[in-house]
């Protein structure tokens, strides 16, 4: 069930002391830790005195951290229309955007030219929506969506009308990419990619053994085992030579948010001859 502010949470947030001058200038003024509760108010917007709460999952800057900020990993499942589950494509700020920015964009969207009278949203009666464009880069504005609690300055989301900024995937894919994990295999250094199904369970795995003194790597996909999820099968996807990276950061960064839609239209292949009979388990 959704955390969201009670009727009680908004007015305890709005009879705290949100006047103090410490909050009164552009950025985060309180560095949010788990001994604070999701009430906690983290920062007011220079203009038009927005409140930024602490938040949780649910709401506040923590939701639109973990929803909408472009390194986020965390995934979301909601039902489809075929009575099962699918991941939902949330809207992504473009890369540059930290949440320190999130109350400099809110400030420009709200105004009462951009809020929305007739909102026939289901969940229409808790939050004013404000729907305005926001310049991100120097080409084309983007229409931002802002939510506030009814008749408030509270933020409960930020977030990009399209996905334009979305990390780029294969259409339709099925899988979820997990966290890139960094791992010595036999003695070989090896660079992890998986992917996971809407049960959290891994499905496939990109992985890039390294061999140094050839100066080569041997790309592989890794197939696991739905009854089980035991890794029972692997085809060679190629061998070229030895990808170098500054550090293990740029490395991580690059595979955990580059576009590897190639590799994943491959594995809906995979994943579609395996549903189908036409690719048995336990052969390569």
């Amino acid at each position: 069930m959704e955390q969201l502010l009670s009727r009680e949470d908004i007015e305890e947030i709005l009879c705290n002391d949100t006047d103090n001058p410490v909050f009164k200038y552009y950025g985060l003024r309180l560095m949010s830790t788990d001994k604070h509760s999701f009430k906690e108010v983290i920062a007011i917007s220079d203009k038009h005195n927005l409140i930024l709460i602490k938040g949780n999952e649910d709401t506040g800057n923590e939701h639109i951290r973990e929803r909408h900020n472009f390194w986020s990993t965390k995934k979301y499942v909601v039902p489809d229309e075929n009575g099962g589950f699918r991941f939902q494509n949330q809207s992504r700020f473009p890369m540059g955007v930290a949440p320190i920015d999130y109350l400099k964009i809110a400030d420009e969207i709200y105004s009462k030219e951009n809020l929305i009278e007739n909102n026939s949203h289901v969940m229409a009666e808790q939050f004013d929506l404000y729907i305005g464009a926001y310049l991100f880069d120097k080409t084309d504005k983007e229409k931002v969506k802002l939510l506030l609690y009814k008749g408030t300055k509270i933020v409960h989301s930020l977030f990009l009308a399209r996905d334009s900024y979305n990390q780029k995937r294969a259409k339709k894919f099925p899988f979820a990419r997990g966290k890139v994990e960094f791992r010595i295999k036999k003695g070989v250094e090896e660079t992890f990619i998986p992917y996971y199904d809407v049960r959290t369970k891994l499905r496939y795995g990109i992985s890039i053994e390294k061999y140094a003194s050839e100066d080569i790597e041997h790309i592989y996909l890794l197939i696991f085992n739905p009854k089980d999820y035991s890794h029972n099968n692997f085809i060679k996807l190629l061998e070229r030579k030895l990808t170098y990276f500054q550090t293990k950061k740029h490395e991580e960064v690059t595979y955990q948010f580059n576009d590897l839609s190639e590799v994943e239209r491959y594995i809906m292949d995979i994943d579609y001859g395996i549903e189908n009979g036409y690719l048995k388990l336990g052969e390569q």
